[in-house]
């Protein structure tokens, strides 16, 4: 299928099944408005006729007549405008709803969707395409209903005004049609040009307003001032601007050229229409009848521009909703098997020759990876920046899928658990704490069913949050952040980092896992979190990662990383035996931690 087509019919049929489906009494009022909006033109066009030929007569006509003919066609008009907006305001909102249903879905989708696409901006360039078509009320989906509501009526007013017409001269007709199909034609050049720009304008829109959001994100604030991004975030903004413009600019200029063609067209059936009327009116056409008919061509012509912008409109913003239907359409979910969560046991977890790289890379991130975390060990997993530490909790957690290899859980391969029943075994406190808008319990539960307040209470106890908490006027049902309450609490990064603590104690999973947890605590609560690491952990399986190597003291095992994969794996002790990379990093760190000075100097000395 060529990139500017696409089957609108089906597309159609889609939304209307859906339309259908919504409310059968849709149909009901479709047909009312049908009715009133399609009657109402063709009685309009008599009107001169018989205001003309009353005023004609010698008698200078009936006044009472002539009130009678207006005061009718007053009620008639406002009888079926009555009867329209009221079918309109009954039949609009339920059209409405419909597309925030969609908009719910495309939501649902992105929630349950497969982790990988959360780090593919080309994903996110072809979601932002989808969502045009259910994110406005007058385009899009919802605009495309409200055509297809208003323009059958259309339709059967001019095949009545053609049969009307007809009658005096076809070739009034035919220059009117010529003009409606050069429309037509070059509305769909328009489209295409438009539409084959549309990668490049959402690519351009997207860097666009990344830079329009740091400028209004006051998290960047800071670092803006104290580093002076200022001149260079203007500077890229205006760089995507201009090009944003450019890409509108060629589009408007091709449109500027094909408008000489259709105004050319609309001469010319102005030219025959005018021409025909005036040689008719020298032939013995009355005057009321030339009122009449040059009434009801001027209305054809109208509805002919209404009825080309109504289909141009349908199959413009059509093809925006076939995008949507293929997005929706796309198997995003999370793959997986059937087998349900672990119950009532800690886990152990074996990578057996694992080899992992990003889609879209070359580089492999681990290669042959072979290590097993034992039940109830505690591990920490040290190394350099970029080594995967991090990487190697996502490919734990099926958030990604190896390359090659498998990851064992107790004995069972990851991939035969359903994603869902998988997440439920793990407990973890990622680096970049998410604190949402919800109250403290809410934020510490993490779901919408029962929350149990005591468990909520027992998990920031250990975490030293809830003596703070209690003081507050709402306690546990205080809300978080300012977005959406403005008497909304704002804890500190290292009380954040405690509620995310807590957050995972609640869950009680089959394993913990902390990636860098105390990286935002002060000295006294990292050190409070270390003294109570085993009563946190309560005898589960849990992995721990820091780049602070005195923290890893307390674990059973120790495996550190490099940019090669596993470089060394034993206890803090077996490891400080071998004098190896992990012997040189802890001496270096507790020499810098104990007397500062040059870390070089401290190596060698090592």
């Amino acid at each position: 299928m060529n990139k500017t087509s696409y089957p609108i019919f089906k597309t159609l049929k889609r939304l209307l099944d859906n339309l259908v489906k919504q409310s059968k009494r849709i149909l009901f009022y479709f047909t009312i408005y049908t009715i009133t909006t399609s009657i109402y033109p063709v009685f309009a066009v008599f009107l001169p006729k018989l205001l003309v030929e009353e005023l004609s007569r010698v008698e200078g006509g009936s006044f009472a007549y002539i009130a009678y003919i207006i005061l009718g066609y007053l009620l008639l008009a406002g009888l079926f405008g009555f009867m329209k907006t009221y079918v309109k305001d009954i039949a609009y909102p339920k059209l409405s709803k419909l597309r925030i249903d969609y908009v719910r879905d495309m939501f649902d989708k992105m929630v349950s969707m497969d982790y990988k696409y959360t780090e593919d901006a080309a994903f996110f360039e072809e979601y932002g395409r989808a969502l045009e078509a259910p994110s406005s009320n007058n385009n899009g989906i919802e605009g495309v209903y409200h055509k297809l509501f208003e323009t059958p009526p259309v339709l059967i007013t001019i095949l009545l005004f053609i049969l009307f017409i007809g009658r005096l001269n076809i070739f009034i007709l035919l220059g009117l049609v010529l003009h409606l199909i050069i429309t037509l034609w070059i509305n769909k050049k328009v489209h295409n040009i438009q539409y084959e720009l549309k990668d490049k304008l959402s690519h351009a829109e997207r860097k666009k307003n990344y830079y329009y959001t740091t400028t209004h994100d006051f998290g960047f604030g800071k670092d803006i001032r104290i580093y002076n991004f200022k001149e260079r975030i203007l500077n890229n903004y205006n760089k995507e601007i201009e090009g944003y413009l450019n890409v509108h600019k060629l589009i408007k200029n091709k449109e500027f050229i094909l408008s000489f063609i259709s105004l050319f067209t609309l001469l010319i059936s102005d030219l025959l229409t005018y021409g025909i009327l005036i040689y008719k009116a020298y032939h013995g056409m009355s005057i009321a009848n030339f009122s009449m008919y040059l009434v009801a061509i001027e209305s054809l012509s109208l509805l002919l521009k209404t009825l080309a912008e109504d289909l141009t409109f349908i199959k413009n913003e059509g093809h925006y909703v076939y995008d949507f239907f293929e997005f929706m359409d796309k198997d995003l979910g999370e793959k997986g098997g059937k087998r349900t969560k672990i119950e009532h046991d800690t886990l152990e977890i074996e990578f057996k020759d694992v080899s992992f790289q990003y889609p879209k890379t070359d580089r492999y991130i681990f290669k042959n990876l072979n290590f097993r975390i034992n039940k109830g060990e505690r591990l920490a997993i040290v190394g350099i920046n970029g080594a995967g530490k991090t990487t190697l909790v996502k490919l734990m957690l099926g958030l990604f899928d190896v390359t090659s290899g498998e990851i064992l859980i107790n004995g069972i391969p990851l991939k035969e658990f359903n994603r869902k029943e998988l997440y439920s075994m793990f407990s973890v406190v990622f680096q970049d704490v998410n604190i949402l808008a919800f109250t403290i319990k809410e934020n510490v539960a993490c779901t919408s069913k029962d929350i149990d307040e005591n468990r909520v209470i027992t998990a920031l106890s250990k975490v030293g949050l809830y003596e703070k908490i209690k003081k507050f006027p709402k306690g546990l049902d205080q809300m978080m952040l300012k977005i959406i309450e403005e008497d909304g609490t704002e804890f500190s990064g290292g009380e954040s980092q405690k509620l995310a603590i807590a957050r995972a104690l609640y869950k009680d999973a089959n394993m913990i896992i902390m990636d860098e947890p105390t990286a935002a605590l002060d000295a006294l609560a990292e050190a409070e979190i270390y003294e109570n690491f085993s009563e946190l952990v309560d005898g589960k399986t849990s992995v721990y990662i820091s780049h602070r190597l005195a923290s890893t003291k307390f674990c059973d095992k120790i495996a550190l990383f490099d940019q090669d994969g596993l470089k060394e794996y034993g206890s803090h002790q077996e490891l400080m035996n071998q004098k190896g990379s992990y012997y040189e990093m802890f001496t270096i760190q507790g020499k810098y931690y104990n007397q500062g000075g040059n870390v070089n100097e401290q190596l060698q000395e090592a």
